[in-house]
């Protein structure tokens, strides 16, 4: 007799049945070209539009970007988020494709994309601590 709690299994008549994967195992099962750039372009537009927010909630900045300063007005500041992120999105996702064909323009993408919004970050943090200080 078999104890509580284990299971038998007839090795005879046990066909292995085959794992279901996910749809994100498919999306995911490869590491994505220029990951560390993608992840520092994407983290640096996240801490933006963090930075935004809180400039343009305490008042001590407006909106530079004539595009984003309408969707602000007309959007609010959940339109803002929307936009920043949609950019952000459209921006990883063309240099994936780009780096299928021309890996070089996609790393150089990606690095001027890091740059600017490095500057963009900076410039922010200057300001912020203008406001605390």
């Amino acid at each position: 007799m078999a104890e509580p709690g284990l299971i038998l299994h007839d090795s005879l008549n046990d066909e292995p049945k085959p794992k279901r994967r996910s749809f994100l195992h498919f999306l995911f099962r490869h590491p994505l070209s220029l990951e560390t750039e993608t992840s520092w372009f994407l983290l640096l537009g996240v801490l933006d539009l963090l930075l935004t927010t809180v400039l343009l909630n305490t008042g001590a900045a407006h909106e530079a970007n004539p595009v984003a300063r309408f969707i602000l007005f007309a959007g609010g500041l959940r339109g803002l988020i929307g936009y920043k992120c949609g950019l952000l999105a459209v921006a990883a996702v063309s240099a994936q494709i780009i780096m299928g064909h021309h890996p070089r323009a996609a790393k150089a993408v990606l690095h001027t994309g890091i740059g600017v919004q490095l500057l963009v970050v900076t410039y922010s943090i200057t300001l912020l601590l203008e406001v605390v200080g």
